[in-house]
């Protein structure tokens, strides 16, 4: 018997790979360019040509995908990108391009990029070095590349099946393929530094805090972990933990344009679960317990809704604000509260009116605040979290590139800037903590807020108020929304404690 060498078998199935791709087809809707399904060095694909990795929601129930696009919109495949891009700046805003592709010289000032499979944006300038082109962008809305049509899904979103398409199977191609570096073998998961779209264990550092992060698969929801902790520096020790779990989320997305002009959006997802929330402070000289930290979080989970080439980013943030305010030399002080929910959360904009969809039935309960503190102080903590949205951004092409194509792209987009004329283009913009550039969301917001007297005041006191909002709302500038981007309350709870229950301690 003749033995085959694995080399042999390599090529085998590269050559039955390449036969099969070749003989398969795939035709788009009205407005969309053909794609191949040809899987390249850089990132696989399915047969329709959809990054392997991405949610392809083509089939799902419910899609609908009828549109025409703008006539100043450049469309440029996924092959071609994978080929012809070299480089995105930090920011997301600089594309540095080599090639000979003619789509390129059509990416003039006004412009709007469509790069399929990858996302969506404005061209603001482009300047040209030789064979490189580069092209400063800006975030693109809707109706900057949609003339006229109708967007519209429903994507329920169950965490073990996002993790198990995420896992790379250990088959016959990829163990043959391991002599020929990312060929046939799908994009690997780096989940302890963050960059697998679902976040089984983050840990990392953020403004001078430490942070984990576990989000794992429960039943068809998330069991949500956060631990932070500030790092031990001389007068105080503070730290925040977050568990819970949420599940039932199904988001639901639709957007209705016509004549360049947005119509009807509508946004919304059930979701159901519970959050616990515990803080701590420590002191150990005084004065040094004063101060705030805002800290935005890598998300427990993330995914790429790929809709016939348009890349929504589906993400579950986190993000808090924590101000402790102790005077004393050894103060220290612990408390939390827990908040049960289960509802839907939505925003519907006709025109220029907003309105909240959904119920939200939720009910906070503070724990009980034990502190050790001479002087007055005081405590307070905002948790955004769980935060559900679909972005179509800066953010969303980012991680749709860098899951397309996994190697070769990188910010080696400077010493193209130092030939160039972009220098002037980048300042850097303010940035509003709570927001996602281009998303759709529902979230909950809990805000705790403690005071205490300390035994030496005439009453003793202690007033504790907590504040629940199930909010939701959109980015007016990426889904070309009239007026400052909507954000309504679908529900909104109160509760206020004080010891001893008198008006001296405090107005209710």
């Amino acid at each position: 018997m003749k033995t085959v060498s694995k080399s042999s078998i390599v090529t085998l199935v590269l050559l039955c790979g390449l036969l099969i791709a070749g003989c398969k087809k795939h035709q788009d809707t009205t407005g969309s360019a053909s794609s191949s399904g040809v899987a390249s060095s850089s990132g696989a694909v399915n047969s329709s040509g959809v990054p392997a990795t991405f949610r392809d929601l083509r089939k799902l129930p419910g899609t609908v995908f009828d549109v025409t696009y703008t006539p100043n919109t450049v469309q440029i495949d996924l092959p071609a990108a994978q080929k012809c891009l070299k480089s995105v700046s930090d920011d997301g805003r600089v594309f540095v391009f080599e090639c000979d592709d003619p789509r390129l010289q059509k990416l003039k000032e006004g412009a709007v990029m469509f790069l399929e499979h990858l996302g969506v944006r404005r061209v603001v300038a482009v300047h040209t070095d030789g064979a490189q082109i580069g092209i400063m962008t800006d975030t693109a809305a809707l109706t900057d590349f949609i003339q006229d049509g109708t967007i519209q899904f429903t994507v329920p979103v169950n965490f073990a099946e996002l993790q198990a398409r995420n896992e790379p199977e250990m088959n016959l191609e990829n163990e043959l393929a391991s002599d020929f570096p990312n060929w046939l073998s799908p994009p690997s998961v780096e989940a302890a530094e963050g960059n697998a779209k679902f976040s089984v264990h983050t840990k990392g550092e953020t403004d001078g805090w430490e942070f984990e992060i576990e989000g794992e698969p429960e039943g068809d929801g998330l069991k949500l972990s956060l631990n932070a902790a500030k790092k031990k520096l001389p007068g105080m020790t503070p730290s925040v933990k977050v568990t819970g779990q949420l599940e039932h989320v199904s988001t639901a997305f639709k957007a209705v344009v016509h004549g360049g002009q947005m119509q009807n959006f509508n946004y919304s997802t059930p979701m159901k679960g519970h959050i616990n929330v515990n803080w701590s402070v420590i002191t150990m000289q005084p004065g040094s317990g004063i101060g705030e930290a805002r800290l935005k979080l890598p998300p427990f989970a993330k995914d790429v809704f790929d809709i016939y080439g348009i890349p929504f980013l589906f993400k579950v943030d986190e993000a808090l604000i924590f101000k402790p305010g102790f005077g004393g030399k050894k103060d220290a002080a612990e408390g939390g509260f827990n908040v049960n929910y289960d509802g839907t959360s939505g925003v519907s904009i006709q025109g220029q009116q907003s309105s909240p969809q959904g119920t939200m039935d939720a009910q906070p309960e503070a724990e009980k605040t034990t502190a050790e503190s001479l002087a007055p102080h005081g405590v307070v903590l905002a948790v955004n979290a769980p935060k559900v949205s679909v972005s179509l951004g800066t953010e969303s092409i980012k991680e749709a590139i860098k899951q397309a194509i996994p190697s070769g792209i990188s910010d080696k987009v400077g010493e193209f800037l130092e030939k160039g004329p972009f220098g002037g283009f980048f300042k850097s913009p303010k940035e509003d903590f709570f927001k996602i550039e281009g998303a759709a969301y529902v979230q909950l917001v809990t805000e705790f807020d403690y005071t205490g007297s300390g035994p030496l005041s005439i009453v003793p006191c202690s007033l504790t108020r907590l504040n629940f909002y199930a909010q939701a709302g959109a980015d007016a500038s990426a889904f070309a929304l009239k007026g400052e981007s909507p954000k309504v309350n679908i529900k909104e709870t109160h509760f206020v404690a004080r010891q001893p229950d008198i008006n001296a301690c405090g107005e209710k």
